[in-house]
């Protein structure tokens, strides 16, 4: 048994792994992602030739309007590809499972919080199991197909679509009422970094002076790879924050944690040999670094001068990183400074 969540993988990437040699997938959710395109992609160099789906279909509930191009979508995908597939409607479903089988003999199963869409592959925060015991996949599947469910021939499935689209027409669905209530304000309050007594907090160039960090570029919103030059970053462990700029325009990149590594990359004759894996902590920044003109200067410029911004030293400048240092080790309170102001800018 394997331990899933959307922390430090996701969802997607775990379902995609267990068909690696699959022939067939179930899939077992009452919410679906809209298009199912990006999924057939995925599935190209996979040897799928069978994909049975559970899912709910409720009377006059909203779901029905988005459930019509869900399932537009995935017949349509399993025709352009090959893919036989069997709709079946579940109204008591609340369970997500998703299972791979080869030759109608189980091999992986996935069971989960995530429902089979975007958010819930991957960005909300999930978690679940991946098992492999044959026996007791086989027995999950007999367990679902005991419960009532109703299957959808090809003319039922093209009646319900049209009618949902017909409805979907004639008369436009409202939007959910709003409420002139928050507690947003309540919750950042909370916001601002606290500092962790065992992590190591350090600053960190990304790109070198003859190949600078575009602006066009973005650092991975989940788990980026970073280097380090030949001598080993023994300071550098899992669990600690990675503060990155990038080398030429000196912006914030945003803050990562280390979560594997460091590793030597065997090989290589990049003057960065080792390798660190970490995990964005503010994607949402990380995808607009650019907008925002937080630098090396302006985050020096807006902190207490009279306090040590490096810990070895106690020194009050990051002068070093013109010098080509790899990482410089920030004192908590600077790199408090320096990540709430990555956080209040999104």
């Amino acid at each position: 048994m394997k331990l899933l969540n959307n922390i430090f993988s996701n969802h997607y990437n775990e379902v995609k792994n267990i068909l690696l040699n699959a022939d067939e997938l179930m899939i077992i959710s009452p919410f679906l992602m809209e298009s199912f395109d990006d999924f057939f992609n995925q599935l190209n160099g996979t040897s799928i030739k069978h994909i049975s789906l559970i899912t709910t279909l409720k009377d006059n509930n909203p779901d029905l309007i988005k459930k019509s191009n869900s399932l537009y979508s995935f017949c349509l995908n399993c025709q352009k590809n090959n893919i036989s597939y069997s709709i079946h409607i579940d109204n008591k479903l609340h369970g997500k499972i998703y299972i791979s089988l080869k030759s109608k003999v189980p091999l992986q199963g996935i069971i989960t919080s995530a429902n089979f869409t975007n958010s819930g592959l991957e960005n909300n925060h999930e978690w679940g199991v991946l098992i492999d015991d044959t026996s007791q996949l086989l027995k999950l599947i007999n367990e679902i197909n005991s419960v009532e469910s109703r299957a959808l021939s090809t003319k039922e499935l093209e009646e319900i679509i049209k009618k949902i689209d017909a409805f979907s027409q004639a008369f436009p669905i409202p939007k959910e009422p709003k409420i002139s209530l928050t507690v947003s304000d309540i919750l950042n309050k909370r916001k601002q970094h606290t500092v962790t007594p065992d992590k190591r907090y350090f600053i960190k160039p990304v790109g070198v002076s003859d190949e600078p960090f575009s602006e066009h570029r973005r650092l991975s919103t989940d788990i980026q790879e970073l280097h380090f030059s030949k001598r080993k970053p023994a300071a550098v462990r899992e669990g600690d924050i990675l503060i990155c700029y990038g080398v030429g325009t000196a912006k914030l990149l945003g803050y990562f944690e280390v979560v594997e590594g460091p590793y030597y990359l065997e090989g290589t004759s990049s003057r960065w040999p080792w390798e660190v894996k970490a995990k964005n902590l503010c994607p949402e920044y990380s995808e607009r670094w650019n907008t925002f003109n937080n630098t090396i200067s302006t985050i020096q410029a807006s902190y207490n001068p009279t306090l040590p911004i490096t810990k070895n030293n106690q020194g009050k400048t990051l002068g070093a990183l013109n010098f080509g240092a790899d990482k410089i080790q920030l004192t908590e309170e600077f790199a408090s400074h320096v990540i709430n102001i990555i956080e209040e800018s999104i």
